[in-house]
């Protein structure tokens, strides 16, 4: 299912310009203020990679409530299918293809065992671009009979989602599994 929508581009470059500042800023009253500089330490994050974990935790936390309100437990967060979903989330949105295999690309059980997603039974895969938030991609999932059967079939017991921007649309990617 495919929706193309107009997109904000300042949702995420608007956030990263106000983390990564100037040493310094005019506080108009003619004096400069010093900003809060980060002390050496734990890798920073860059702020489009917080909004892109929370969009996709944000996923996530709705599938989970649609599983809940079906009878089906939640599912829970893994690593390995997150790294699946988010390669080929980029692969998709680079090649401006919406696919679950795109030419040249690995068949996507392949996909997600090199991901690191191992001993796995049973995976499945829900794509989608131009929703412009994770509340209109669940939704529009959920009202799509095969991608809801993936979201409410209760022998799934993990969840990795992919998101990325590219141009002025959000390409997304859920991979589910169970081991």
């Amino acid at each position: 299912m495919t929706r193309s929508l107009a997109l904000v581009p300042c949702l995420v470059l608007g956030l990263g310009l106000g983390l990564l500042g100037p040493a310094s800023a005019d506080t108009g009253t003619g004096t400069t203020a010093a900003a809060v500089v980060p002390t050496p330490g734990p890798r920073l994050v860059p702020a489009r990679m917080l909004v892109q974990r929370a969009m996709e935790d944000r996923v996530l936390q709705l599938t989970n409530e649609q599983r809940r309100s079906n009878g089906c437990r939640p599912l829970k967060a893994s690593n390995q299918l997150r790294k699946a979903a988010r390669r080929h989330t980029i692969s998709m949105a680079q090649a401006r293809v919406m696919s679950h295999q795109l030419p040249g690309e690995a068949k996507f059980s392949a996909r997600i065992t090199r991901a690191g997603y191992r001993g796995w039974s049973l995976v499945a895969e829900n794509i989608a671009r131009g929703f412009s938030s994770p509340e209109a991609v669940t939704t529009a999932w959920m009202n799509s009979p095969s991608h809801r059967h993936n979201i409410l079939n209760c022998r799934l017991r993990e969840l990795g989602v992919g998101v990325v921007l590219e141009g002025d649309q959000l390409w997304w990617t859920q991979d589910f599994g169970v081991r």
